[in-house]
């Protein structure tokens, strides 16, 4: 039988490096002779390509308008369900280290706010497997405004200037509830160089105990 893979997350604000350091440390892990499958949220799933129309705003509301805000909460933490048994957990059984690209983390920093109700955030992702370890990457709002406006696409629903900024301060008070939850949570200055973000990530995945 084969040993359970490790549940990596890579988290940050829009901008941050997630989607890069998430495929780098894949391309690292593989070189190491290990599996590892790279993923993300929202997922590739039903509900996940729900959310993608949702954020790209290319659909509204039962009314017309925007979602309401818990509605999405709870489509955020449904996709995260379906995204953990139908990719997440059957790839870790076969022995596979699964990375993604977001995960509960970026609900407790963005539904909280949109919400106003951190601790029912919390409660609806109360199902969700806890990551192995959790990496992130921290960015001034300001800085990852330029990273995103230099990469042309096309701004998300969350994807303002204001709101980036109340986002970081919503991740630092998630990261410390996760930390007192007992997760294992790591973070990184996600302004260094790319090579020495994923150097420093790679260190950190490394010292997870081997299973």
């Amino acid at each position: 039988m084969s040993r359970a893979g490790r549940f990596i997350v890579l988290e940050g604000l829009d901008g941050a490096g997630t989607t890069t350091q998430s495929r780098l440390l894949g391309e690292r892990l593989r070189g190491l002779g290990r599996r590892a499958h790279v993923t993300a949220e929202p997922s590739g799933g039903p509900v996940g390509a729900l959310l993608r129309q949702v954020l790209q705003q290319r659909i509204n509301g039962g009314g017309g308008g925007g979602f309401d805000p818990s509605a999405l909460a709870l489509l955020f933490a449904a996709d995260r369900l379906d995204h953990l048994s139908a990719e997440v957990l059957p790839r870790l059984a076969a022995g596979e280290d699964v990375i993604s690209d977001r995960y509960t983390l970026s609900s407790l920093a963005y539904q909280s706010l949109t919400t106003g109700d951190a601790r029912w955030v919390a409660e609806v992702n109360g199902l969700a497997r806890a990551p192995d370890l959790t990496i992130f990457l921290r960015v001034r709002a300001r800085l990852a405004l330029v990273r995103r406006r230099g990469a042309g696409t096309t701004p998300e629903l969350y994807e303002v200037d204001a709101f980036q900024r109340r986002v970081a301060r919503s991740y630092e008070r998630a990261l410390v509830s996760l930390r007192a939850s007992g997760q294992r949570i790591a973070v990184l200055d996600g302004e260094q160089p790319v090579a020495q973000v994923a150097d420093a990530v790679a260190a950190l995945v490394a010292a997870l105990r081997r299973r």
